[in-house]
């Protein structure tokens, strides 16, 4: 008789023995499903999380003299971990469409310019971000989005509305003309406290945004004093901040800023490292548990083992009996587990937020994943346990297993 006909026989004929190790491995198997659920969730909520947390690296220049360059712009976009690249850059020019706002009776060339400022995003990392000006009309410039936001009083003095053209002349006879997309304001009315002879140049209504490309086309080669590199791994953060630092030198200060993502991550890695904890308990314990069952199971078969063998049963097929014995047991519990592990996430979640481990954003759900978890590392347990009891059994000599059985 083979050796799997030989399991199921043994199987069937200790019903109350395989039950109890069912039972036992069911109880394991789903702890071990339950904690694993609950990593992945966590694991999962911590890689959605990065992306949405906008973990940023600002380098600023220390010096006027100095600028970020495009080159260094380009070699820092192609480094790990950099999700996008916000430029900022400051210009002077000369309007050519359009008067400046002033109060000044300077007749200097600063009291007939305007400031451009360039943006990737003017969303982001911008007056707007800090709610020091606010867009009144129109929309933001973007990536995609070419065209100029003017102050308000700017287009007031000048018939400007939204959709408009704008003539920008960088004072060499090179211009260049733009659409206008937006209006704004400042959020404190700032605009009224500047003083009346303030220049044009220096006046807070004949600021311009505008977009890279517009920029780029107006003065060929462009430099910025600001550059913001967002990542979408601000766990490396740090490293990625280093090597900012080593392309832009002593020209720039750089900065971190991800204090959104270390506050949200800090319940998240809680609760990995105390499922972690779980699990090394649930495995341990496991473990234990299963290799007693087994050995108590194994010195009530050393008989009939030492007759198979007797009778020319090899050590081989023994083992491989009952190796499959444990291995039918074990993938029944494992689909018994499953079942239960369908309807146990609801629960889990309840757990974790009703014990104040976590106010994360953390969904548990059932996924293949872990029932692959589940079937290695209750595999694993099952294993260590069969290596622990059944060495005893192979290893003593049948004949003295039969004397001492007639003794």
């Amino acid at each position: 008789m083979r050796f799997y006909q030989l399991a199921l026989r043994y199987l069937w004929r200790k019903k109350a023995k395989t039950f109890l190790l069912f039972l036992v491995l069911v109880l394991v198997n789903t702890m071990i499903l339950s904690i694993s659920m609950i990593r992945r969730a966590a694991s999962e909520s911590m890689d959605s999380m990065q992306a949405k947390t906008n973990s940023k690296v600002a380098a600023e220049i220390t010096d006027t003299g100095t600028k970020i360059t495009e080159a260094e712009v380009r070699q820092i976009e192609t480094m790990q971990n950099v999700a996008s690249v916000n430029r900022v850059g400051q210009y002077d020019v000369f309007p050519s469409n359009f008067m400046p706002v002033t109060g000044s009776t300077s007749s200097g060339e600063e009291n007939s310019k305007a400031v451009l400022l360039s943006y990737d995003d003017l969303e982001k990392d911008s007056p707007f971000a800090d709610l020091q000006y606010k867009l009144t009309a129109g929309e933001y410039i973007r990536q995609d989005k070419k065209g100029a936001v003017i102050h308000v009083s700017l287009a007031d003095l000048n018939g400007l509305k939204i959709g408009d053209t704008l003539e920008l002349d960088t004072g060499s006879g090179r211009t260049v003309s733009v659409p206008i997309i937006g209006f704004f304001r400042s959020s404190g009315n700032t605009e009224e406290k500047q003083p009346a002879q303030t220049t044009a140049v220096n006046r807070m209504e004949n600021q311009i945004f505008i977009d890279q490309r517009t920029c780029s086309e107006l003065f060929g080669d462009t430099d910025f004093y600001k550059l913001v590199v967002y990542t979408d791994h601000p766990d490396k953060i740090r490293a990625l901040a280093s090597d900012i630092q080593k392309v832009l030198g002593n020209q720039a200060e750089v900065s971190t800023s991800d204090t959104l993502y270390r506050q949200m991550s800090a319940p998240l890695e809680q609760v990995s490292r105390v499922s972690a904890l779980m699990l090394a308990f649930t495995l341990a314990a496991g473990t234990i548990v299963a290799a007693l069952l087994l050995c108590m199971w194994m010195r009530t078969r050393q008989k009939e083992m030492a007759v198979l063998m007797s009778l020319g049963k090899t050590k081989g097929e023994l083992v491989l009996q009952v190796f499959c014995e444990a291995g039918i047991v074990f993938f029944l519990s494992v689909f018994v587990s499953a079942l239960i592990g369908g309807s146990i996430p609801a629960v889990l979640q309840n757990l974790i937020y009703r014990s104040g481990i976590s106010n994360a954003d953390l969904t548990v759900l059932l996924g293949i994943k872990d029932i692959g978890a589940l079937a290695g590392l209750g595999g694993i347990v099952v294993l260590a346990a069969l290596c622990v009891s059944i060495f005893p059994a192979l290893k003593a000599d049948p004949k003295d297993i039969l004397a001492d059985m007639e003794g």
